[in-house]
Formats: structure tokens, C-alpha cells, sequence
């Protein structure tokens, strides 16, 4: 049973390795990467080379700039999660403990800077943060035993070149080198573990022993005998992108773009406490270092963008993420014991679909508005977790521009993520413990930079 325990414990470390986002778009991605961009839901992003900011969306875009440019900004976002209890138990007893709502506010910059070599070759560069998470719920929260904090954070940098192939035809391709840090607390439920142990024969049955049994017994679902794991890690590793741009005439155009999977190992140490129970079970959690290998998924983007008339265009983009890559966590311990453990998770590939369009009023003011479903990669109620309390999305975005002078522009935008209430029936994080209930979610986005040519 004590195995087992910190099994789940270092199970809990992987998925904070790998949770991210999914406050801000379906998994842990975050897709906010540029302030232009996001007023129009990123639709047609493979396409549109707008600004500097297609670095990430598609490198080949770059050839479409012909003087150095600077794309920067913040998003400030806005996550809210609010759990409502429908029947959670420990060993079918209710577990003691309150709703929790989770409502950690984050802010994510970028910044993108491309500068032409000559007539076909483009180089650029882009620092973002394309995965990451913050959920925060009370230490006596009924969830408890499955997530307290959870705090991912990634920085991406990521050099790239572009070469125009022909009048109507650019590629670009670049390195992906991703740096992650991950914090990650849960409670662990040290009771059950003595009971696994006693009943087992690992604890000699004496009256001392039988008494505290009994009185484990009588308190299953309490947080008399909570104890608890904080774990933090550090990871980083490699992967790359490219893609192309196809200009049918001088209004429309084709984009294509593709992001690797960028495989990381994250090594951390785990502290645990023990509680009222330290005499007894102190030696089996002592503290100790970690690993997992964790892939971050692949994208496919495929975009259009049109110029209707010199102040209408429109654009549209199906992207697809591979989180078919998250099948599964292995999770490794320092010591022998606990021994290595493979847990199922079976996310699936998902699609996010949107469209936008551009209206530009005059010289000075542009207004951007975009459409967005976003599905969710969670297969199933069962594998949900608190952590990451993901369901489908749409997306309503707003933005404007504004010519502040002939080399700077001003960026603005604001969505609102309306989130399919997620539902969490899952006995599969935590042994003997079984989280059921809702979560009322959304998200809100507001978003500023600015574009400045040299």
C-alpha cells in the first residue's frame, strides 16, 4: 500500500510536468502568442504574416516582412474553476472537506523580433511561453488527496529562417528549445496507507496497533491523518517547426505550418510530511529526487487568409494537436521503492477550428473579431482531474489596432472562453480515493503590445 501511495504521488508529479494550460486552451497549451493575432481567435495564423509574431505560427511568414520589425506584449489572464461537490468518497466513505474555487490569474508575455538578410532570406526569433498552468485550491478542499497547487511555467525560444522560393511561394523552419519548472502539492492520505499495511501484515497486530486501526477506521474520509507531498522540478529539451506559404494571387493566400513534439525530462524532489502518523510511517516517505519523460505535442495548422476589398479581410484555420502523445505517465523514483509506475491517461487528438476577420475603419483604427471551438484531448469523465479541468471551448475574441505612427502600432484585444462545464468522476488518480463533482469554469483574456518597424 505505502507503494502505492507514493506511486499516485509521483504520478501527481508527472501530470505537473505536463499540465499547462488548459485554462487558456484545450490540454495545456497555451496558444496566446501574439496580441495581433488573438482579436481574431488566431484564425488563418499559418496564413496571415501580419507581424513578427508569425515566428511562431509560421516561420515562412517572415518572408513577408521587408524591414526589421519588433511584435511585443502581455496577456493577462483570467482563469476561474469553482468545484462543486456531487458525492465524493474515501473507501465509500464521504471524504470530509469543502468546494473549492481556483482562480489564479496569470500573465504571459512574448516577443518576436525579424530582420531581413536580403531579398529571399529572412531571419527571426521568438521568446514565448507555449504551456503552462496555475490551479490553487484550499488544503482542506474535498479534492484534497488528488490536487492542492499545481504551477507549470515554459519559456520557448526559438531562432528561425525564412526563404522565398519563387514570386509566390516562401518556406521558414526553426529550432524549438523549451525550458520548463513545475511546482506541484497534493494531501496523501497517510491512514489509508497504515491500513493497507496493517491489514497486509507489514504492521504487527498488537493492541496498540488494532486500537489506532480502529480509530483510522472511524475517521476515513477526515483529515485526521492527512499528510502531504510537494514536489518541484525542472526540465528541458528540443524539437523544431516549419512551414510554407502559397500566395494564389496578391489577396489570397495559403498556409501550412508544423510544430514537433518537444520530448522533456523532468527531474525534481519530492518533500513529503507524514502527519499524526510520522512514528509509524516517517521511514517509508522519506524525502527523495524524481523523473519522468514527458512529450509536449505536435501541431498541424492549415490556414487561408483573404483580402475581400482594401478594408475587409477574412481568414479561417483548422489546427490539429497531437495529444494522442499523452497516452500514459511513467513516473521514477530515486529509491527502490516505490518501483516505477505507468499510469493511463488516453488523451486523444483534438482540432481547434476558428474564424475572423479585419475591418479597417481608416489610416489609423483596425477592429478584429474571431470564432473559435476548441475541443477537448480528456477521453473520458474518469481521467479528468482538478488539475487540469478541461472540456471544450469556444472562443469569443475582440481586438483593434492602432497606427500610432507611420513605424508603431498598438495592439488590444479581449476574449471570453466559455468552457463546457467539466465533469470530474475519477477513481483512477489517487488509491482509495474517489473525486465526483463539477467544475464551473471560464476564462477571460485581455491582451496589449505593440508592433514596431525600424
Amino acid at each position: 500500500m505505502i507503494c502505492r501511495q507514493l506511486t499516485r504521488c509521483g504520478t501527481a508529479f508527472a501530470c505537473l510536468g505536463f499540465s499547462a494550460s488548459t485554462a487558456f486552451s484545450a490540454g495545456f497549451a497555451i496558444q496566446e502568442q501574439s496580441i495581433s493575432g488573438l482579436g481574431n481567435a488566431y484564425a488563418g495564423a499559418a496564413a496571415v504574416a501580419e507581424d513578427a509574431s508569425t515566428v511562431y505560427f509560421n516561420p515562412a511568414g517572415m518572408s513577408l516582412i521587408d524591414k526589421p520589425q519588433l511584435h511585443t506584449g502581455v496577456h493577462l489572464i483570467f482563469p476561474e474553476a469553482e468545484f462543486t461537490n456531487l458525492g465524493t468518497t474515501t473507501m465509500g466513505v464521504p471524504t470530509q472537506g469543502n468546494d473549492a474555487t481556483s482562480k489564479e490569474d496569470a500573465i504571459v508575455p512574448n516577443l518576436y523580433y525579424v530582420a531581413p538578410l536580403n531579398d529571399d532570406l529572412v531571419w527571426g526569433i521568438g521568446v514565448s511561453a507555449p504551456f503552462g498552468l496555475t490551479t490553487d485550491y484550499d488544503d482542506d478542499w474535498v479534492g484534497r488527496y488528488v490536487a492542492r497547487r499545481t504551477e507549470l511555467k515554459t519559456v520557448l525560444v526559438n531562432p528561425s529562417l525564412a526563404y522565398r522560393v519563387s514570386d509566390n511561394f516562401s518556406i521558414g523552419g526553426g529550432l524549438s528549445y523549451v525550458k520548463s519548472d513545475a511546482v506541484l502539492s497534493n494531501a496523501i492520505d497517510m491512514g489509508l496507507v497504515f491500513l493497507g499495511q496493517y491489514q497486509a501484515g507489514g504492521i504487527p497486530a498488537n493492541a496498540q496497533t488494532m486500537a489506532l486501526a480502529g480509530d483510522i477506521q472511524a475517521n476515513l474520509g477526515s483529515s485526521k491523518y492527512d499528510g502531504g507531498i510537494n514536489l518541484e522540478g525542472d526540465g528541458d529539451g528540443w524539437g523544431f517547426n516549419f512551414g510554407g506559404i502559397y500566395e494564389i494571387n496578391d489577396d489570397w493566400r495559403l498556409g501550412v505550418h508544423y510544430r514537433s513534439e518537444v520530448d522533456l525530462e523532468l527531474s525534481g524532489h519530492a518533500d513529503f510530511t507524514v502527519g499524526a502518523l510520522e512514528g509509524v510511517l516517517g521511514a517509508a516517505f522519506q524525502d527523495q529526487g524524481g523523473s519522468v519523460d514527458i512529450t509536449l505535442p505536435e501541431t498541424l495548422a492549415i490556414s487561408v487568409f483573404g483580402q475581400v476589398n482594401e478594408k475587409l479581410s477574412v481568414m479561417a484555420d483548422v489546427t490539429k494537436t497531437g495529444w494522442s502523445s499523452f497516452q500514459d505517465l511513467t513516473i521514477k523514483f530515486e529509491n527502490p521503492s516505490p518501483p516505477d509506475s505507468v499510469i493511463p491517461e488516453l488523451w486523444e487528438d483534438v482540432n481547434k477550428y476558428s474564424v475572423g476577420a479585419s475591418y479597417k475603419f481608416n489610416d489609423k483604427y483596425t477592429g478584429r473579431f474571431g470564432l473559435a471551438y476548441d475541443e477537448s484531448p480528456v477521453p473520458s469523465d474518469e481521467y479528468r482531474s482538478p488539475r487540469i479541468p478541461d472540456e471544450d471551448r469556444t472562443w469569443l475574441a475582440f481586438g483593434l489596432s492602432v497606427a500610432a505612427s507611420e513605424s508603431m502600432d498598438l495592439h488590444f484585444a479581449y476574449v471570453n472562453i466559455m468552457v463546457d462545464d467539466p465533469v470530474i468522476d475519477n477513481p483512477t488518480h489517487s488509491t482509495g480515493q474517489y473525486l465526483y463533482g463539477k467544475l464551473d469554469a471560464s476564462v477571460s483574456l485581455l491582451s496589449m503590445g505593440l508592433t514596431k518597424r525600424f
